[in-house]
C-alpha cells in the first residue's frame, strides 16, 4: 500500500465533511450507548422489494460498522470457501471501505490471518473504530495486528500484539473491539510478556496509544483476580462524579473502571464466575452490566446489574450495588438506556425492559431464538437484530412494545437457510447500515440526509489543579534500534486524571541490565552494536516521584544463540515473549536444556503455545533448533520453530512433518511423512524467502547425532506470503518436550 499522504489532507477531510452529519465511529455511535439523535428515519423497508433499500454489498461479516465521513468501514474475512481445499489458500482477513451514500466500493485491503487457533467464520470479530480528528480508522484483527488506516487504506502505523506485546489468541473469535478517546485510541486484550508483565498467570490488559504516532501511553491492568477466558466487552468512556473514567467488563468476572487518562485502577465490582463480554452502558452515576453465566454468590444463571459507581474505591460489590435481578441470561449484547428504561435482549432472543432507577421489570418482546445483536435507539424507535435472519425496527415506552417491521433475511447460498446477523445496526445522516454473515445493507429514505444529530455531551470534569498526583513516561515500551535515539517525555497529571504540565527537569536512568544504552537530558541513544539482546526499565525521577518505562534491544550479531546454560529456576533469556514459567530449564545428561511441560487433564492451560524469540518485522533469516519428544499414554507431542509467522513442526502422535501458518483450516497445510522417535533429540531448520511475491519455505529434520542433510526436507510455496515475523518456539505440549541449542542465522 501506499505511504500516508499526510496528517494535514486527512485532518481537512475531516473536518470538511463531519459538519454535515453526525458519524457512527464507536461500535455503539457517538455517545457509545448505542444512542443516535438524528430525526426523520425510516419506520419500515422490505430487502424483497428493495424499497427502502439505498444500497447492498454481497460482503458481510459479524462486526459491526462505522461510519466516519460518508465512508462506512467494515472488518471482515473474504468471501473463499474455507471448506474448498482449492480455495481455501486464498482465506484471509480484510477492512473494507464504501461510499456511504452510493454504495461504491472505494477500496478493500486484505491481509493473512496467523498463528492462531479462531476459525474462519469468527474471522473480522472485533468492530473497527474512527477518529474525527485526522479521519483515521483503527482495526484489531483476529491475528493480534493492530492497524491505524488513512481515509484511503493506507497503513499509517500498526503494532503485532502476539509478538510486541504477548497477546494470547482464544479459540472461539473474540476479540476486543478498540475506542478512540480524545488523542488516545485504547484497546485490551489478555496477555503476558516480558520483564514485570511476564507473568506466569496471563492478565487483561488495557493499552492505550497516540491515535496519531501509535506510540504507546500506558497500559493498566485493573482485574483482581485470574482471567476465566478471552472475552470481547468493549469499554465506555464516561464522566462521573468530575473525572474520565474508562469503565470495561474483564476477563476475571468482574467490571472495572480506570481512570480514562492515566489506567489508574478507580474501582471493581465482581458479579460472574466467568469473563464477562456484554459491554456496559452508563447513565448519570449509574452502571449497567449484565452476563449469562454463573453468578459469583448464588447457583442461578446470569444477571442484570445496576451500580451505583460513586460508591467508592477499590472493591465496591457490596457498597456499589443499586438493583439487580438475577436469573436473567444476557451475556452478549451491551444495554440500552433511554428516558429511564433500561433494554436488555436475553441469549435467547428477548428483549427485556426494566425501570432503569429501581430494576422492576416492566415488560417482554420476543426478537426470535438467539440474541447477540446489541439495540440502538433512533429517532423514537429501536433498530435491533436477531441472529437468525430477523431485523426488527420497534416503537417502545414504559407500557410495552410495538413492532414496525421485521424483516427476514435468508442466506445467499441456495437452501442454506436464514442469514446469520451477529453485528449491531450504525446509523449516520439518515442511513441505517446492517451487516450480516452475507451481505451488507443500507437502508434508508430516498435522498436521505441527517435531521438534527447532535450527540449529548459528557458532563462537565472537576476543574484541573496543580498538584502533580501522578506522572506517565512515554512512550511507555519501545523496542530499540542501532544508533537509534528516543525522545521521552514525562507527563504529569492531578488526582483526577486532568493533564498538568510536562515536566521538562526530570531525570531519566537506566537499569543495570540495560548497558550500552546512554542517557542525555530526556533523550536515550542505543549503541551502533550490541553483542547481546538486553531488556529494562527507565525510570524518570522528579522531585520524590518516580515513573518506569520499558525498553528491549536485540543483538546486532549476525547469528543469535542459546545453549541455556547457566539459566536455572525459572529463568528465560530476558528478551523473549511469553516464555516465562512456560518453559523452564532443566537439566538432562549434563546440559541445561529448556522444558515444557505436558498439559494433563488437572493443568489449567492449553497444550500450544509460541515463544517468540525477535519482533514483528524480522525476515531473511533462518531458525534452527535441537528438540525432544517423550510419549505417554501413546500420545507425543507436536514441536517446531516459526519464521514468518510460519510454522514447522513434527508432528510427534502422526508420523509427518508440517508447514502451517493458520491451525483450523491449514490455509497453507504442507506435510510429508517423517518418521520420529520418542526420547531421540532431533534438529529442526527452517527459514522462509519471500520472491516474486510468494513466500517459499524451507524445512530440515534429522536426529542431531547425525550429518545434516544437504537437501532440505520439505518445501512449500504460499501466494499470499507473510513478508516478516518474529522467530519461535513452538509446540503443542500433550507429553513433555524439550529445546536446545536455539539458533537465528542473518542473511549477510
Amino acid at each position: 500500500m501506499k505511504a500516508p499522504s499526510g496528517i494535514f489532507l486527512v485532518m481537512t477531510l475531516a473536518l470538511s465533511t463531519t459538519l454535515f452529519a453526525e458519524d457512527w465511529a464507536n461500535w455503539r455511535g457517538p455517545e457509545q450507548n448505542g444512542i443516535s439523535r438524528e430525526t426523520g428515519l425510516l419506520d419500515s423497508w422490505s430487502w424483497e422489494e428493495k424499497e427502502n433499500v439505498l444500497w447492498s454489498s454481497d460482503t458481510g461479516g459479524r462486526a459491526t460498522p462505522i461510519i466516519l465521513n460518508d465512508r462506512v468501514y467494515l472488518n471482515c474475512r473474504t468471501n473463499h470457501d474455507f471448506n474448498d481445499p482449492e480455495e481455501k489458500i486464498h482465506c484471509r482477513e480484510q477492512v473494507v471501505c464504501w461510499d456511504a451514500k452510493t454504495g461504491d466500493e472505494l477500496w478493500r485491503d486484505e491481509f493473512n490471518v496467523f498463528q492462531t487457533d479462531i476459525p474462519s467464520p469468527r474471522v473480522g470479530w472485533a468492530a473497527m473504530c474512527g477518529d474525527k480528528e485526522t479521519g483515521f480508522v483503527y482495526c484489531h484483527s483476529v491475528s493480534g495486528m493492530f492497524r491505524c488506516y488513512d481515509p484511503e487504506g493506507n497503513v499509517v502505523w500498526e503494532h503485532s500484539f502476539f509478538e510486541k506485546y504477548g497477546k494470547i489468541s482464544g479459540y472461539g473469535g473474540r476479540t476486543q473491539t478498540p475506542i478512540v478517546d480524545e488523542d488516545r485510541v485504547i484497546v485490551s486484550f489478555l496477555g503476558v510478556s516480558w520483564g514485570d508483565a511476564k507473568g506466569p498467570a496471563p492478565k487483561h490488559y488495557y493499552y492505550a496509544f497516540d491515535k496519531k504516532t501509535g506510540d504507546l501511553q500506558w497500559v493498566s491492568a485493573p482485574g483482581t483476580s485470574k482471567p476465566k477466558s478471552t472475552n470481547y466487552s468493549v469499554p465506555v468512556v464516561t464522566v462521573i462524579d468530575g473525572q474520565r473514567m474508562l469503565i470495561g467488563g474483564n476477563s476475571d468476572g468482574g467490571i472495572y473502571a480506570m481512570n480514562a487518562r492515566t489506567g489508574a485502577p478507580i474501582w471493581g465490582f465482581k458479579l460472574s464466575l466467568n469473563a464477562l463480554n456484554s459491554s456496559p452502558v452508563t447513565d448519570g452515576n449509574l452502571v449497567y452490566i449484565c452476563h449469562g453465566e454463573d453468578n459469583v454468590d448464588n447457583t442461578e444463571f446470569g444477571r442484570v446489574q445496576c451500580i451505583d459507581a460513586t460508591a467508592g474505591t477499590g472493591d465496591i460489590t457490596e457498597s456499589g450495588s443499586v438493583w439487580r435481578v438475577d436469573g436473567v441470561k444476557a451475556g452478549y449484547t451491551g444495554l440500552l438506556v433511554k428516558d429511564g428504561i433500561l433494554y436488555v435482549v436475553t441469549d435467547t432472543g428477548n428483549m427485556l425492559a426494566f425501570d432503569s432507577k429501581k430494576g422492576d421489570k416492566l415488560w417482554e418482546h420476543d426478537l426470535g431464538t438467539v440474541g447477540k445483536g446489541s439495540p440502538v435507539w433512533a429517532d423514537g424507535k429501536i433498530y435491533v437484530t436477531e441472529v437468525n435472519g430477523n431485523i426488527h425496527i420497534l416503537k417502545a415506552d414504559r407500557e410495552g412494545c410495538e413492532t414496525l417491521s421485521t424483516v427476514k433475511l435468508k442466506a445467499v447460498a441456495e437452501g442454506a437457510g436464514l442469514d446469520e446477523i451477529y453485528a449491531s445496526p450504525a446509523i449516520s445522516n439518515g442511513r441505517v447500515v446492517f451487516v450480516t454473515r452475507d451481505r451488507t445493507i443500507c437502508i434508508g429514505k430516498p435522498n436521505a440526509t441527517a435531521q438534527g444529530g447532535k450527540p449529548m455531551p459528557l458532563a462537565e470534569e472537576t476543574a484541573a489543579t496543580d498538584e502533580i498526583a501522578s506522572l506517565q513516561l512515554r512512550p511507555y515500551e519501545t523496542v530499540m534500534q542501532p544508533g537509534q535515539s528516543v525522545d521521552f517525555e514525562v507527563h504529569a497529571f492531578d488526582k483526577n486524571g486532568r493533564f498538568i504540565k510536562q515536566v521538562t527537569d526530570a531525570k531519566l536512568t537506566l537499569a543495570d541490565s540495560l548497558s550500552g544504552l546512554k542517557v542525555e537530558g530526556m533523550t536515550v541513544t542505543a549503541p551502533e552494536s550490541s553483542s547481546a539482546s538486553i531488556a529494562g526499565n527507565i525510570t524518570a525521577t522528579t522531585g520524590e516521584m518516580t515513573v518506569n518505562a520499558r525498553t528491549r534491544m536485540f543483538s546486532t550479531k549476525s547469528e543469535w544463540s542459546w545453549d541455556f546454560e547457566g539459566l536455572k529456576g525459572v529463568a528465560v533469556p530476558p528478551t523473549w515473549m511469553r516464555a516465562h514459567v512456560k518453559i523452564k530449564p532443566v537439566e538432562v545428561d549434563g546440559n541445561t536444556v529448556m522444558k515444557a511441560a505436558g498439559i494433563s487433564s488437572k493443568t489449567i492451560g492449553r497444550p500450544s503455545h509460541t515463544v517468540f524469540l525477535g519482533t514483528e518485522d524480522m525476515n531473511n533469516y533462518t531458525i534452527q533448533a535441537d528438540v525432544f519428544m517423550t510419549e505417554k499414554r501413546r500420545q507425543m507431542p507436536n514441536i517446531g520453530v516459526t519464521a514468518n509467522r510460519y510454522t514447522f513442526m513434527i508432528l510427534g502422535n502422526v508420523g509427518k512433518l508440517s508447514m502451517r501458518t493458520w491451525q483450523p483450516h491449514l490455509r497453507l497445510g504442507a506435510e510429508q511423512k517423517y518418521r520420529s522417535d520418542p526420547d531421540v533429540w532431533y534438529t529442526i531448520k527452517f527459514q522462509v524467502k519471500v520472491t516474486d511475491g510468494k513466500a517459499n519455505l524451507y524445512g530440515k529434520v534429522w536426529k542431531r547425532d547425525e550429518a545434516e542433510p544437504e537437501e532440505w526436507t520439505m518445501t512449500a510455496e504460499d501466494p499470499h506470503p507473510n513478508e516478516s515475523g518474529s522467530p519461535g518456539l513452538f509446540y503443542y505440549a500433550t507429553t513433555d518436550c524439550m529445546f536446545d541449542n536455539v539458533k537465528v542465522t542473518f542473511d549477510d
